[in-house]
């Protein structure tokens, strides 16, 4: 599976190592020019979590896996293209650095208003490999080929960080992460709807870049939960800020800021040890029941 355009990945990563964490607070089409694409970090979670509601079991992190990510390299692929990915790491044995794999279509839309600023080719937002669930750019990409094209990844010609899985059991969900935005929107802007159709047209185009960088109001964990715990990029979002209300209100020292940083962690596991739980900083159903 190739785009017409092929990203040059290996410049547009190197615009992911600010070490910007923090969502911008206002529209996308304000957020600052050449920064982190960690700015919509707010907004994209909850597009990752709205795909996995239309496709549960499909789309999955591989953060369990023996990776290192960069701050707005979020680990999702599709299932079977981690299970490739799980065999050739474990052959190698060594922990690959991932540059980049699934880019929410708020993410490529940073990337591609960028592109005029620059020479560097960004294919239009849910048209890039990268929404496919199958697509990783890595450091050290010579040496981990051979493990990697084992497994069902091969390498992009011409873009020499970039891999795509061609093995089985897959899909093309690049229409599903336009999808994911377009309910999303609806949910908050009912007077002010747009087609729900999967493809990315003026509406939706237009509809993006009004969407606030760190999230809407309505987020789809208000329907169907998410684990909330440490992660490379941190979560953030209403979820994370109400769970570090309630460890406040449980008596433990704790910034209520929405996001899932050390000090989080730190006060899930004190909760979690006072409550006689497994004192993992994971908040899922057994600890959030007790809440």
């Amino acid at each position: 599976m190739t785009d017409s355009i092929i990203e040059l990945c290996t410049e547009i990563n190197d615009r992911d190592k600010n070490g910007i964490r923090a969502s911008f607070r206002g529209p996308l089409e304000d957020a600052p020019s050449a920064a982190s694409t960690s700015i919509a970090n707010g907004l994209s979670q909850q597009l990752i979590h709205q795909l996995q509601l239309i496709l549960p079991n499909v789309f999955t992190s591989f953060d369990d896996l023996n990776v290192d990510l960069l701050d707005a390299a979020y680990p999702y692929v599709q299932t079977a293209a981690k299970q490739g990915l799980q065999r050739a790491i474990q052959d190698r044995g060594a922990k690959m650095l991932v540059n980049s794999c699934y880019r929410t279509i708020a993410q490529q839309m940073l990337l591609y208003i960028d592109r005029h600023n620059n020479s560097n080719p960004v294919a239009p937002p849910g048209a890039s490999n990268h929404q496919t669930g199958l697509a990783i750019d890595i450091e050290d990409a010579r040496g981990w080929e051979p493990y990697l094209m084992r497994y069902g990844w091969n390498p992009l010609p011409g873009d020499p960080p970039h891999f795509d899985f061609q093995g089985g059991g897959t899909t093309d969900i690049r229409s599903k992460s336009i999808l994911a935005f377009q309910q999303l929107w609806n949910k908050n802007n009912p007077n002010n709807k747009i087609g729900e159709d999967g493809a990315f047209g003026p509406q939706t185009e237009g509809a993006l870049n009004q969407s606030p960088a760190h999230g809407f109001a309505k987020a789809p964990w208000d329907d169907k939960p998410r684990v909330l715990k440490l992660t490379q990029p941190r979560m953030e979002g209403s979820d994370v800020e109400r769970l570090q209300d309630t460890l406040k209100k449980a008596g433990i020292n704790i910034a209520v800021d929405g996001e899932f940083g050390p000090g989080t962690d730190k006060a899930v596991k004190e909760f979690q040890q006072k409550k006689s739980l497994t004192a993992d900083g994971i908040v899922g159903p057994n600890t959030r029941a007790v809440m």
